[in-house]
């Protein structure tokens, strides 16, 4: 198990002293589950559950020692988003909180310690795995924003070993929010990247164009329907019942032109507000089969088969939308 991170408190939930980390090492058959105390009304990820979050990990073909598993001999560590800032704040806030439409508020401060977590995540996982050979970084939703700001950190943690990223559900959208997010969260980017204050989608150029030797993988839907709100409503009612998914499609058609232009980023789109693909590559079935995978909106291509060509560096690996 990993070590606690630098601060358990975040503005959306709080996991308590035993179980920040999910790991699991060669020779297991999956990712072990952990007890998790939510003793906070705010629980992981907005209101999900840890019991089905792990039960999904877990069934997942990308997560099973199986032989149709390119990550079968892995090991696997899972850092958890504790801290509301994308993975990558550095900062304090105070703000006024209440659990009840009638209680009084009360001020309580956030720490946006997502950096400070990410590099001693690194920093412990490094010590047990000095070399490795390969280090897949994989993040879903608000862990694949992390994956993304933080890839110059696995680098740095792991400068022998090959390293690939997969960020599903996390396209690096221009957002009108984004000033807002870097100031209120300290948002930590590349000391070196000098275009980072151009956004998002700047600060996902720097990374590829710094690593051009690193698999970069998107998977996205034309219409996400909580990306949309997130990055474009404007937070009245109205726009978050009828979101400005044209905003959010725009954006994201941006950021595949921006990954035609690299020859190391690749993606995989589909239509629809889905949030979250990844598990639909496959999962364990009770029998012991697979489900079957969803393919590119042609059908020509499984989301697995993607997958896996991303991961092995084998079999052709393009752009599907």
């Amino acid at each position: 198990m990993c070590q606690p991170s630098i601060f358990e408190w975040g503005p959306i939930c709080n996991y308590g002293h035993d179980a920040l980390c999910l790991a699991d090492l060669p020779g297991g058959t999956q990712p072990l589950a952990v007890h998790v105390n939510q003793s906070d009304p705010f629980p992981a990820d907005g209101g999900g559950s840890w019991t089905a979050d792990l039960a999904q990990v877990k069934d997942s073909v990308f997560f099973a020692r199986r032989a149709e598993n390119p990550f079968r001999d892995a090991s696997f560590a899972f850092i958890p988003y504790c801290t509301g800032d994308l993975h990558a704040g550095a900062t304090t806030r105070t703000y006024q909180y209440k659990a009840g439409a009638f209680d009084q508020p009360v001020p309580r401060v956030h720490h946006f310690a997502g950096a400070a977590n990410m590099t001693a995540y690194l920093s412990w996982l490094a010590a047990r795995h000095p070399n490795p050979r390969t280090v897949w970084v994989i993040g879903v939703s608000g862990g694949g924003f992390g994956a993304q700001l933080n890839l110059h950190r696995v680098r740095q943690a792991f400068p022998n070993a090959q390293v690939h990223l997969l960020a599903d559900s996390a396209p690096m959208v221009a957002s009108r929010y984004f000033q807002s997010f870097r100031a209120e969260w300290n948002l930590q980017v590349p000391a070196t990247c000098t275009t980072c204050d151009g956004g998002l989608p700047a600060i996902v150029e720097a990374q590829i164009v710094s690593a051009p030797a690193t698999r970069v993988g998107l998977l996205a839907t034309t219409e996400d329907g909580v990306l949309t709100r997130f990055f474009f409503a404007d937070g009245t009612t109205g726009a978050w019942a009828a979101p400005p998914f044209a905003s959010y499609t725009a954006a994201e058609q941006q950021i595949e032109a921006l990954y035609d232009r690299q020859t190391s980023a690749k993606y995989f789109v589909r239509p629809g507000q889905d949030h979250v693909l990844l598990t639909s590559a496959g999962m364990v079935l009770a029998d012991g089969g697979v489900s079957a995978s969803i393919t590119s909106s042609d059908g020509g291509v499984s989301l697995k088969a993607w997958v896996d060509a991303w991961a092995t560096g084998q079999g052709a690996w393009q752009s599907q939308r």
